[in-house]
């Protein structure tokens, strides 16, 4: 079974978007969303860390449909955060950036799979979600992020 590989992206301020976000906010909530990811994402229920180095956690996720899976977390400061796991052979990348007019812009990536997709074979299109479904189904996920740091920043846990 091949797995399906995916990239999204969205606007961090897009027009009308209250707080506007800083680059630091940003990575602050990406860093919170390493060690507290329940915050982030409604299907993990625990998260036990490891080890925090700073730039590196070791950490055991569970997530609602029972699977528990430990993820080496590798943080490069503003920029990057790769979330490999053996257990689920994947990475996910959490990656800040700007587009062509200097705004800010938060992509998330999967390699080895798309949690929640299963595709029978590379080469069957028929089998594959359209690039339309896949951003409509891990777009969102992107959305939530950013929605809940800017939740954080207008609660003052982010300043």
């Amino acid at each position: 079974m091949s797995k399906l590989n995916f990239a999204v992206s969205r606007l961090v301020n897009p027009q009308g978007a209250s707080p506007v976000l800083t680059e630091a906010q940003v990575w602050h909530g990406l860093q919170l969303k390493v060690r507290s990811p329940g915050e982030f994402v409604p299907v993990i229920t625990s998260c036990e860390i490891l080890s925090d180095e700073g730039d590196k956690v070791s950490r055991l996720v569970g997530f609602r449909d029972g699977v528990t899976a430990r993820e080496e977390v590798e943080e490069y400061q503003g920029a990057i955060a790769y979330f490999d796991s053996q257990t689920m052979g994947t990475r996910i990348t959490n990656v800040l950036s700007y587009n062509e007019d200097n705004e800010m812009v938060l992509t998330f990536s999967f390699a080895g799979g798309v949690p929640g997709y299963n595709v029978s074979s590379a080469s069957e299109s028929s089998s594959r979600p359209s690039v339309k479904e896949m951003n409509e189904t891990v777009g969102p996920a992107v959305e939530g992020t950013i929605r809940r740091i800017r939740e954080l920043v207008r609660d003052g846990r982010i300043v």
